[in-house]
């Protein structure tokens, strides 16, 4: 079955049997043109199958009714084949009918069916759909497509026959024509009816542009039309105002006159405008002309109308206040003004801009604007900020930090408000209005505060100071002072052993620094919110807390630790020795201290009656501390210089300076002094890194004293020989390197002069006169140096060479 479809036939339905008629009778003379086209000698196509003449037949219609729909059954065709050569095909004569078949309602479709009885074999036909596939494929591929044509001529066989190879393909050949043929067919048909829907199309683009420029030329004479008419009715407008004015200001003027004679006349007003209680607003504006004009007058002669007319204003203005209600209307204004205005989340800049946005209002309407902003401040500090206020500052008992925050917050941004206000010229002349708004709305806030002051900075301290404890597993003791408090402590000290918590000192810059900025913040708020003289009295009660808690209950607390760790008793080992530590975290909390009284706290007290007593308070305080480390530090240093002896009495022994053979060369210090000094310069890198400045070169000079005259002791319990004598001064002289690395010139001087001591043991009999009168020895007792030559070994021989002992 091969069908084509005409799409355009079914548009057109065939009623007319004289038209099938035409169709059948060229229907069938195409039949027979094809066969004769098909089996005429000099034909070009050669047909050698049902399907090729099939094909052919059907195209050859299609190109006289192109778009009629057809549907051919081809049974079979008899035809036979006589040999011919290979390069061409002939059909021999048609044995059987060919039979047209049609049917009625067929024709009424415009469908036509031819049927040919098959008599021989069937062959199979073939669709033009193959082609357009293969043709349609994006690349196409010539080589590609013979190809395929080829495989489904031979049916994929190896056994190929050339001559009915060749012959399907010059069917196929044939075929393609054909389809070529058709599709250019149809291309022009489209092409025509392409132009033909192009030229329809810009026939009707040409007319909708005329209609177009004809209604845009229509829209301008009717514009034109307007503008003519709106400049006469101008026109005629400005005619009739030219005419009603000067009549307006005749009748005007008429009015005023009539009215005039009626106050000139000495007699009761009798003009409805000034009887009628209706036509006030009426009789306001004629009094108000009427007053102006008087004014102009002589008063001279006409004092007594001026009077009259003065009078009637007076009385008209009073009645007209009564009536409109001039303290509700002021209220009702003031309500009216705030509606809206807080709608920020600063209700103070809402209140300024509401301010400056009504004052050029209140300047323009009202004939004492001063009254109207006072009002509206009033109604702002007695309304919102009062609301403001109850809700910030409801929850006092459970959240005092918030409550003092908000309380210090709005305070002082109410002052500056009222900064602010005070150019508004806010109640006129009365300075007094503005405060006494504050106070009245802070009056209970600022009478409890000093109570919720001390209560928050107290229990913030104490806070501050359990949670550091609580950090060090530490419980706070109560130590107390006293005469015989210390001298149990010091016997416990000298007797028992003493608890070193570890080396802890128990003082921390972090939490003094959090103290400090507690009572930095409560004496920020204490000079805002307190009186001027009450500030004074809460400053003094907030200093006594920060004294209290930085000092007695952390500062002297660790110190007195510290002081109870070191032992009095001569120690056996080397002491602990942080309290050096204890003085430099003292010390830099006093330096923190001192800087925020400079900062914070005098200035807040100058020139007042506390001044006296809180500097005598601090004083008090930073000598008992000073005092306190100073004792530590005579402690610390007598434990020190305690191991040192403890060092050279079990480490040094007697035969280190007589030993039995005096050639031995001596080139290093005994071992006792290198303990020694091992021991002393840690302790001096110790204090060198805890303390600086004036108390370094003290501190420093204190132990260098204290050392050397260990020394010095040390160095009277021994007698020495040459090379006794020898170790000695080397000993001595690592003692002087120790020493002078401290830079103190003093204690470097003592040691300069013990090693010219030492050097006295050491020189021959005959040449003692001569080193006892050295440059070096010159400031040195002589007792001291006669007691030196003493502890020579040959003592007795040697003084026989002294001229003076």
């Amino acid at each position: 079955m091969l069908t084509r479809a005409g799409r355009a036939a079914r548009k057109q339905p065939a009623h007319n049997h004289q038209a099938g008629l035409e169709l059948q009778e060229a229907t069938i003379s195409l039949i027979s043109r094809c066969f004769a086209a098909a089996t005429s000698p000099c034909s070009r196509l050669h047909l050698g199958s049902t399907g090729a003449l099939s094909n052919f037949v059907q195209y050859r219609l299609w190109l006289h009714f192109p778009t009629m729909e057809f549907k051919f059954s081809i049974r079979a065709i008899a035809f036979y084949v006589s040999p011919v050569p290979s390069s061409s095909l002939s059909f021999g004569t048609v044995p059987s009918d060919v039979v047209v078949d049609y049917s009625a309602a067929l024709l009424n479709a415009s469908v036509v069916s031819v049927k040919l009885e098959e008599t021989t074999n069937r062959m199979t036909n073939q669709y033009f759909s193959t082609y357009v596939q293969d043709l349609e494929q994006e690349p196409f591929d010539a080589i590609d497509f013979v190809e395929r044509l080829a495989w489904r001529l031979t049916g994929g066989s190896d056994n190929i026959d050339v001559l009915d190879l060749k012959t399907k393909f010059e069917e196929e050949i044939g075929n393609l024509q054909m389809l070529s043929d058709q599709f250019q067919s149809k291309i022009g048909s489209l092409e025509q009816q392409c132009n033909s829907d192009k030229r329809d199309y810009l026939d009707t683009l040409h007319r909708l542009h005329d209609q177009n420029a004809d209604a845009l030329d229509k829209l301008k004479q009717l514009d034109s039309t307007m503008q003519s008419v709106s400049t006469k009715v101008v026109h005629l407008g400005d005619q009739l105002e030219s005419v009603h004015v000067p009549r307006a200001r005749a009748n005007e003027a008429l009015q005023l006159i009539k009215h005039f004679d009626e106050f000139l006349a000495d007699q009761p007003l009798s003009s409805e405008i000034f009887t009628d209680p209706d036509r006030l607003l009426e009789s306001a504006a004629m009094i108000q002309k009427l007053s102006s004009i008087s004014q102009e007058l002589s008063k001279e002669k006409y004092s007594t109308v001026q009077i009259r007319i003065a009078h009637k204003y007076d009385e008209i203005e009073r009645l007209m206040i009564e009536e409109f209600g001039y303290s509700q209307c002021l209220d009702a204004f003031v309500e009216h003004m705030q509606i809206n205005a807080f709608r920020g989340a600063d209700v103070f800049d809402d209140m300024l801009t509401l301010c400056q946005k009504t004052q050029p209002m209140l300047n323009e309407i009202f004939p004492n604007p001063q009254q109207v902003m006072s009002k509206l401040v009033l109604n702002f500090f007695h309304g919102k900020l009062q609301e403001t206020l109850s809700t910030k500052l409801s929850d006092t008992e459970n959240d005092l930090d918030s409550y003092l925050i908000n309380l210090y917050d709005l305070y002082s941004r109410t002052q500056k408000l009222v900064n602010s206000l005070s150019s508004f010229k806010v109640a006129g002349s009365d300075v007094h209005f503005l405060p006494a708004l504050v106070h009245s709305v802070f009056a209970r806030y600022l009478e409890s505060y000093p109570k919720y002051e001390q209560q928050f900075l107290c229990e913030q301290c104490k806070g501050v100071l359990n949670r550091f404890y609580e950090s060090k597993g530490h419980h706070k003791k109560q130590i107390t002072s006293g005469g015989l408090q210390d001298l149990k402590r010091d016997i416990q000290a000298r007797l028992l052993n003493v608890d070193t918590y570890g080396g802890e000192t128990f003082l921390s810059e972090e939490l003094a620094i959090n103290i400090l900025q507690e009572t930095k913040n409560a004496f920020q708020r204490c000079h805002l919110l307190c009186e001027k003289d009450d500030a004074s009295k809460m400053s003094e009660t907030i200093f006594d807390i920060l004294i209290r808690y930085l000092y007695t209950e952390h500062v002297d607390y660790a110190i007195d630790l510290s002081l109870a760790g070191i032992s009095l008793a001569e120690p056996k080992s080397e002491p602990p020795n942080y309290f050096f530590s204890v003085v430099q975290q003292a010390g830099a909390i006093t330096h923190l201290f001192a800087k925020q009284y400079e900062d914070s706290i005098y200035p807040l007290i100058k020139d007042t009656q506390v001044e006296v007593s809180c500097t005598k308070k601090r004083d008090d305080c930073l000598h008992s501390v000073e005092g306190r480390l100073n004792l530590g530090l005579e402690r610390q240093l007598n434990a020190l210089i305690g191991y040192v002896r403890f060092l050279l009495s079990s480490e040094q022994k007697k035969s280190d300076f007589r030993p039995d053979d005096e050639n031995q060369q001596v080139t290093v210090m005994s071992n006792a002094c290198s303990l020694v000094v091992k021991y002393i310069t840690a302790e001096a890198t110790v204090i060198a890194e805890s303390v600086d400045g004036g108390n370094l070169r003290a501190i420093m000079g204190e132990l260098g004293e204290r050392f050397y005259r260990a020394v010095l002791a040390h160095i009277y319990q021994f007698s020495y020989n040459s090379q006794g004598a020898m170790l000695l001064l080397c000993d001595i002289n690592e003692y002087r390197k120790c020493a002078m690395n401290w830079k103190v010139a003093e204690v470097s001087k003592k040691f300069e002069s013990l090693h010219a001591l030492a050097n006295l043991l050491v020189v021959v009999p005959e040449n003692l006169n001569e080193a006892c009168s050295s440059q070096l020895l010159a400031d040195i007792d002589r007792s001291m140096v006669n007691n030196f030559i003493q502890l020579r070994v040959d003592y007795r021989s040697a003084r026989l060479h002294l001229n003076v002992i």
